[in-house]
């Protein structure tokens, strides 16, 4: 079989939830999976159940536990040192032929934010292993990746309950 590239992008929530039950129906049917995640360090329930899923390997790659916007220029120029050495990380999980499915959490908003180079990405992508399928989240895919995609799906806000200043509830956002 082979591997297509997906994207989960757009504002709204539901990317990480729709790649994580992708990697949990492809677990049930003894698929290898790998889970790299770019930029987030909150400890959140589904990290607890990927855990306990003998076919996913999941990995980390930052370590600040701040939002971008908060953080200063040398955090800055860690996280963009810790998220390239993450990249490489992934291609080499890719290379690796153990895994039928590579799922890169955040990947796309690292791209956005220049964190990790288009041309890296593009080399990646085009040479990929033939049956390892990708899985990129993150929000503001831009054209070209969308171009190289075999499936996109945008998630959009049209109501959220923060906005009523409802703050993310553990085991439903978090």
């Amino acid at each position: 079989m082979e591997g297509l590239i997906q994207l989960y992008t757009g504002d709204g929530k539901g990317k990480t939830t729709a790649a994580f039950g992708l990697a949990i129906r492809a677990a049930g049917r003894d698929f290898k999976v790998a889970i790299v995640q770019f930029l987030k360090t909150d400890v959140t329930g589904e990290l607890f159940s990927i855990k306990k899923i003998p076919n996913i390997h999941f990995q980390r790659v930052n370590t600040n536990q701040k939002f971008t916007w908060e953080m200063n220029d040398e955090e800055l120029a860690a996280l963009d040192k810790e998220t390239k050495e993450g990249f490489k990380t992934a291609v080499g999980i890719a290379q690796s032929n153990q895994y039928d499915i590579l799922i890169l959490d955040e990947l796309i908003h690292s791209i956005v934010k220049g964190y990790v180079a288009k041309e890296d990405v593009i080399r990646f992508l085009k040479n990929k292993p033939l049956g390892l399928e990708i899985v990129m989240t993150g929000r503001n895919a831009p054209d070209w990746l969308i171009d190289v995609a075999d499936l996109v799906t945008e998630m959009r806000c049209l109501k959220h309950p923060m906005e009523q200043g409802v703050p993310a509830r553990v085991g439903i956002e978090s």
